[in-house]
Formats: C-alpha cells, structure tokens, sequence
C-alpha cells in the first residue's frame, strides 16, 4: 500500500530561525509618519535559508513526535517499524503493507502540528505516472512530458518518425564552431531541461545523450539542433 500527502505552504509551518524584518508591500498604508517594517514570525519563502529551515523543522518533528527514524543513507528517507515515508520538499509518500498502519502514521504526522493533505492512492507523483506491474515491479512512466518535448521540437505531427537509438551509432557530437548557428526554432535550453528531468525520473536509458547535448547549451550548432530532435 502506499499513500500520496503534500504539506500545506510547507515553509511557513516551520518558525523564523532568528530575528528577522521585511518592507511592507506594496498597497499596505500606514496611518501615522515614518519608516515601518513587518516582523517576519514564520519561515517564509524567499530567505536563502528558508528551504534548510522547513527541513530541519520537519526532521524534529517527524523524529520526535511521529517516531520516524532517519536513513543513513537518504537523508530524505524515513522508516517507522513496517512503514517507509519518502520526502520531496512538501510532496511525501508513505509506504507499508498495512492500510491502518498508514493511516494512523498520517494521524500522528497531524497531531505532531504538521498541516497536510491526503491525496489518496499514489498513481501520479512529481510528473511521474507511477503504475503497478505485479506485487514486485512497478513502471514508471511520464507521458505528459513527452508530449511536452515533442511539441517544443514540432515532433507531434502524423508524419514524425521515431529513432531505435538516443544517437547515430557511428557520430561523435562535438561543438562544431565552424557550422551555421543554430537558428532557434526551439528553445535549446528549456528542451535540454525536460529531457535532464525526464531521464532522471524514468529514462535512464537516454541519460548520456542528455548529457552530451547539454554541453552545448551555450552556444549550440546546427548538429547539435539536429542531435537534440533525433533523441527527441
């Protein structure tokens, strides 16, 4: 079994880490004359340290109050007998064989003064369609993004054909400078970002030719345009 739960304004739960002070906003007016700030009381976004703030709060709590016990190997990953909870900023899984126990670890996660929101069986987390094969294997797959990739390099029409290998066989990609600029009928960097996410998610098989590609952002050639839409 395994559960899907967000925290709600994540940073905002956790309290400011020391004295801190912010301009008054826009459209805010004071009655009376002189220089004002607002005393900042909970961790917002924006402050350099507002992410390593929310996660050390988060820690306390779930160690002290929830009874989790911290990996030594994922500082991510969090055990409690039978049940494993896995942390991404504010999106979280739970797992374990039993329904009950789940459920009474999201009670104590709530009763520990931790907001959340329970969104059910997980079949979608992070962009990544999650589907389960047998009791062992389980598939992961992002078509949305795909699509998106497609789209980006005017690759989603009937006559696109598909490539059998993330690279030509028998060609080297290098920086090519003496080769026309490439023209910039896509946006190279944004492209490279997707495919970057996509093979860390569920396409490592694709992991080296991202690579190779991405050395180039900053100055991309027609064959490295060209070496972007055939891994696309």
């Amino acid at each position: 079994m395994s559960y899907y739960y967000c925290y709600v304004l994540a940073f905002p739960q956790a309290p400011v880490d020391r004295e801190c002070y912010m301009q008054l906003p826009k459209g805010i007016k004071i009655d009376r004359p002189g220089k004002w700030a607002l005393r900042v009381h909970k961790n917002i976004c924006g402050q350099k340290q507002a992410g390593r703030v929310w996660n050390q709060c988060l820690v306390e709590k779930l160690a002290t109050k929830v009874g989790f016990k911290q990996s030594e190997h994922d500082e991510c990953a969090f055990y409690r007998r039978n049940v494993m909870c896995v942390l991404c900023t504010d999106d979280s899984i739970l797992a374990g064989p039993d329904k009950e126990e789940l459920q009474q670890v999201i009670a104590n996660i709530k009763k520990a003064g931790l907001d959340v929101t329970e969104e059910g069986d997980i079949e979608d987390f992070l962009g990544v369609n999650i589907d389960r094969v047998d009791d062992k294997t389980f598939h992961l797959s992002q078509p949305h993004l795909i699509e998106q990739v497609l789209c980006d390099l005017n690759l989603d029409g009937e006559n696109a054909q598909a490539k059998e290998t993330p690279s030509p066989m028998s060609q080297v990609l290098g920086a090519h400078k003496s080769s026309p600029v490439f023209y910039g009928h896509f946006h190279y960097r944004s492209v490279l970002g997707k495919l970057n996410y996509l093979e860390k998610c569920s396409r490592p098989n694709i992991a080296y030719a991202t690579h190779q590609r991405a050395r180039f952002s900053s100055d991309p050639r027609k064959e490295n345009s060209e070496a972007v839409k055939w891994l696309g």
